[in-house]
């Protein structure tokens, strides 16, 4: 978790510091990955059940526990699949690009890379604040960590680097594109209709003073 937060202030030293001494792509994936998607939306899903989420601009409506939970756990789920697939591509365009790194580099790279999204969560938990600024955010920080990652982690030619960088940013602008939009429509009810509840929510009413 620390190692995704370093990479976010200053990704040129830690993935120097990563290069030197590489870890395992599963312990990067249950110590940095895992704990911080997990913070991250579990303060994201807090936030819904207590302060609700603005649907199509309007006044902020409740969301119940079992449909915050859905959400959360889709998006998690789906952004994990995304990370793994990720690194497989890359792994493979790799190959085309003459690099022989092998899955768990691949795996760190972009996992890495998408930790920023999982971040930008926790601006999201703000219901004033629309989700797709939040994403934005954490692709432009994504591109950040990748653009250093690419040179001082992969190490590809010079003449190659940039086709790679092109390669892994545009799979995670795309992917976790489509991954927050699905998780949208669970939220809004229009996906997983027997998970979770299919009521409209309810207006959450501000409180009013005894006085008033």
């Amino acid at each position: 978790m620390f190692r995704a937060l370093n990479l976010l202030f200053s990704p040129e030293p830690e993935w120097q510091k990563a290069a030197l001494k590489p870890p395992h792509f599963l312990t990067v994936l249950f110590l940095s990955i895992i704990p911080l998607m997990a913070v991250a939306l579990a303060v994201e899903g807090w936030s819904l059940v207590k302060y609700g989420e603005v649907f199509r601009g309007l006044a902020p409506r409740a969301v119940s526990v079992e449909r915050a939970i859905t959400y959360e756990v889709c998006y998690g789920v789906l952004s994990l699949v995304v990370i793994f697939l990720g690194a497989r591509l890359l792994q493979n365009v790799g190959k085309s690009f003459n690099l022989n790194s092998g899955f768990g580099a691949c795996f760190i790279l972009i996992s890495l890379g998408y930790s920023p999204i999982f971040l930008a969560r926790l601006l999201d938990a703000l219901p004033q604040i629309n989700t797709w600024i939040c994403w934005v955010v954490g692709v432009a920080l994504s591109f950040r960590i990748l653009y250093h990652g690419v040179a001082l982690w992969l190490r590809p030619e010079q003449t190659k680097g940039f086709g790679l960088l092109l390669v892994s940013f545009m799979y995670i602008l795309v992917l976790s594109a489509l991954v927050q939009f699905a998780s949208i429509q669970v939220l809004q009810g229009r996906f997983l209709k027997n998970v979770i509840e299919n009521e409209p929510p309810e207006l959450i009413v501000p409180e009013t003073n005894g006085s008033d």
